[in-house]
């Protein structure tokens, strides 16, 4: 019988992890062993449980969908229903901003969120030059939609969202610009919120150029009380 791949997939890569079960989780190494995986199954070592696997590739091959991964020095094929739903990290690496200056977080911050959506280089001044215009004339995330839509062909209004819908757009693989006042001791700061899980938002911090982690109820409570703008693509 014919193999067929419906369709194949580079997006932005992301991180997933496995779900736990009874038996071993398993991997192919190769999409052409799929048609046999009952003989081309290889065991995960147990070190990987509950640890990252990095996906740079999707596929949609004899009616299933795979996800390319590596961790370490393992590397191959699992089926996307082999990784948790409640868990999502998207692989965009922090940026600390020059200076202690809003300007500069705000821009660091807008930089992160349309490099990850933009095969083009984008350079720091124009992404610097339209924050103080922006500075300028609002103070609504909406209105910095010019830029985001020239660099990603998209945008997307999050300012009235629940916790549901945020994790949706993370699940699209599309991070959260998102602007704060009195979270985790943060006035008024840009962040990106790049990933969750159950209990923990994850998100790049402009002040510390780290992943930094929050909790799911700090945030939900944010949102509830409309102490959040936020943003994508």
């Amino acid at each position: 019988m014919r193999k067929i791949s419906i369709a194949n997939e580079r997006p932005n890569p992301f991180y997933v992890r496995l779900k736990p079960v009874a038996g071993d989780n398993w991997y192919i190494r190769d999409l052409d062993d799929a048609t046999d995986k009952s003989n081309r199954k290889v065991s995960f070592p147990d070190s990987v449980a509950g640890q990252d696997l990095l996906i740079d590739e999707l596929s949609f091959f004899n009616k299933q969908a795979w996800y390319k991964f590596t961790i370490d020095d393992i590397s191959g094929w699992i089926l996307k229903r082999s990784v948790k739903a409640n868990y999502r990290r998207l692989a965009i690496k922090p940026i600390q901003q020059e200076s202690q200056s809003d300007i500069d977080n705000q821009a660091t911050a807008l930089m992160m969120l349309l490099t990850s959506g933009s095969r083009d280089s984008i350079g720091y001044d124009v992404v610097l030059d339209a924050v103080k215009k922006w500075n300028d004339t609002s103070t609504d995330l909406i209105d910095l939609k010019s830029i985001i839509i020239d660099h990603t062909h998209s945008i997307k209004d999050l300012r009235k969202v629940n916790m549901r819908q945020l994790q949706t757009q993370l699940m699209r693989r599309k991070p959260i610009l998102l602007r704060v006042a009195g979270m985790n001791n943060l006035k008024n700061s840009f962040i990106l919120i790049v990933g969750f899980n159950k209990h923990t938002i994850y998100y790049n911090d402009p002040w510390t150029g780290r992943l930094e982690i929050i909790s799911t109820g700090h945030l939900k409570k944010h949102l509830y009380e409309n102490t959040v703008d936020a943003i994508s693509y």
